[in-house]
């Protein structure tokens, strides 16, 4: 759950600063409003700063929701069911944390507030559901389509995930290759071109191999240095913006990366809509959602946006992080007044375009894997044999 640093005022007028866990910032204000604090300014902290913990993913909160949803329709008691839950549970973290609330709620806590301790454990969205489900009277049916939510984005991921491992494979081969050149192969060649005036990147491969040759696996050794200060640049929160923002923008890759995160956004916001949060409310929580910084970051000058009176169609329009069509499907809902309708059903329709997005992008990342495969191999190859061919034929 995020966590905000905030200066309110109380009624005697004293200024008061902390720190305060918050589902959203309209949640931050209305928690500080009950304890008789007027808020006037406020931030989120960073989450390195906040030290948040990584939320269970779909995986497991899928099958999670299903069991809490079925279970309770059958009338069996909320304590009861995670009894149950947590001893079935296939991950550990996930039995401690259903163990935990399960104490929580035989202690007369709702179920929203025995999530909400989890100090991030459970997603601010599904909290946030529940809670309204609680409220409402409809917790039953809440827990369904969270199920259901959470099944699709599952799936979603999954087919991601094994749309990537070909492409894996073949880069893996790649490196693999690569060093089987230059620590087995290239060794045999140094002492027969001794002498020999060769090129800059054959004597720098050469070079290498003899290197290798002595010293065996040791230079592996250093693989992981720059890769670890690569993974480390790419978390500075300013380059990992900028490296978003340019994903998007990248011709044919980002209108891919645009067509995930459209059913992403237009299925998380569409459910949050279409029970009863605010738009406000339902752009912040889905900001969390959204892998892409760049996208988080639009979305809060979106609700600013909204805030100044523009509709949700205009300023999504502006931010140009989602595709033309849905924003368009987004005016058309505010102008018939069914926008929680329209969200529905693109949220359907752009789960199945993101899935040939994805078949898309194997087949445009297998033809350049290989193509990068064989420019690698082939020209360590050639730096090599040419010097040999060369000196063959000024022997003839």
């Amino acid at each position: 759950m995020p966590q905000y640093r905030y200066k309110a005022k109380s009624m005697d007028g004293k200024v008061c600063r902390g720190r305060m866990e918050a589902l959203t910032e309209r949640d931050l204000l209305k928690r500080l409003e009950d304890q008789g604090l007027y808020c006037f300014g406020w931030r989120e902290e960073s989450k390195g700063r906040a030290r948040r913990k990584i939320p269970l993913g779909a995986g497991l909160l899928a099958p999670l929701c299903r069991e809490l949803s079925v279970m309770l329709s059958a009338g069996v008691p909320l304590a009861e069911i995670l009894a149950v839950s947590g001893e079935m549970a296939g991950s550990s973290r996930l039995k401690k944390e259903i163990l935990r609330v399960r104490e929580e709620v035989y202690q007369g806590h709702s179920l929203s507030e025995a999530m909400e301790s989890g100090e991030g454990t459970f997603p601010s969205l599904l909290i946030y559901m529940i809670r309204a489900g609680e409220t409402g009277g409809e917790l039953e049916e809440i827990l369904r389509k969270m199920a259901e939510y959470y099944e699709r984005q599952r799936e979603l991921g999954g087919k991601i995930r094994t749309a990537m491992i070909y492409p894996l494979i073949l880069f893996a081969a790649t490196v693999f290759v690569s060093i089987f050149l230059v620590a087995e192969v290239l060794p045999q060649f140094v002492s027969l071109l001794e002498g020999q005036p060769l090129p800059l990147f054959t004597r720098i491969l050469l070079e290498a191999g003899a290197y290798m040759g002595s010293h065996g696996a040791q230079p592996l050794l250093f693989v992981p240095v720059p890769a670890v200060l690569l993974i480390g640049i790419f978390h500075i929160p300013s380059v990992r913006l900028a490296l978003d923002r340019a994903i998007i923008h990248i011709p044919v890759i980002g209108k891919i990366v645009k067509t995930i995160d459209t059913a992403r956004f237009s299925q998380t916001f569409g459910i949050l809509y279409g029970n009863g949060a605010g738009i406000l409310e339902a752009l912040d929580l889905t900001g969390q959602v959204m892998g892409n910084s760049y996208i988080r970051k639009s979305l809060k000058d979106v609700a600013e946006e909204l805030k100044r009176g523009r509709l949700l169609s205009g300023s999504l329009e502006e931010a140009n992080i989602f595709l033309p069509v849905f924003v368009s499907m987004v005016a058309a809902g505010e102008e018939s007044g069914r926008l929680d309708q329209v969200l529905g059903e693109a949220g359907i329709y752009y789960e199945k375009e993101a899935e040939r997005a994805v078949n898309q992008m194997v087949v445009l990342l297998e033809p350049a894997m290989i193509l990068i495969m064989a420019i690698v191999v082939g020209g360590m190859i050639l730096a090599v044999m040419t010097p040999v061919f060369q000196m063959y034929s000024s022997m003839l």
